[in-house]
């Protein structure tokens, strides 16, 4: 018993003097990010006419948005295909699938948050043409 009792205060004393000289560079550190935020942007796309009217009735196949930072192409999220959702902060080209006979000239345009409207959303006007 007397032996048992020794060895095991031996053993955690020699266990607590190898880590009381260990130096503090040398534990593992974690880098924390602060602000990891990111911004995002909710755009719709909105046709008008030559004349600056604006377009009812369309016959485009929906719409497309493209990072031109990254090349990405985004999908709408909206069943008719001309809005987009949580876009990443950037610069993006906007565009429409052309129909059989009209289409709608692509525009880029650097998201900023002064351009949001008071629904939250940024509007991006596209040129209508038909044949």
């Amino acid at each position: 018993m007397r032996r048992t009792l020794i060895f095991s205060v031996v053993s955690l004393l020699v266990f607590t003097q190898t880590y009381a000289v260990t130096p503090v560079s040398t534990l593992p550190v974690r880098d924390i990010k602060q602000n990891n935020l990111t911004i995002t942007y909710d755009v719709r796309i909105k046709f008008v006419h030559s004349d600056g009217s604006p377009v009812t009735n369309i016959g485009l196949r929906g719409g497309w948005a493209r990072n031109e930072q990254t090349g990405v192409y985004y999908d709408p999220t909206d069943q008719e295909g001309y809005e987009f959702e949580a876009l990443p902060a950037g610069t993006y080209t906007f565009g429409a699938y052309p129909g059989p006979w009209e289409g709608a000239v692509s525009k880029t345009v650097t998201l900023d948050p002064s351009q949001e409207g008071p629904d939250g959303f940024i509007y991006v006007t596209l040129h209508y043409w038909v044949e």
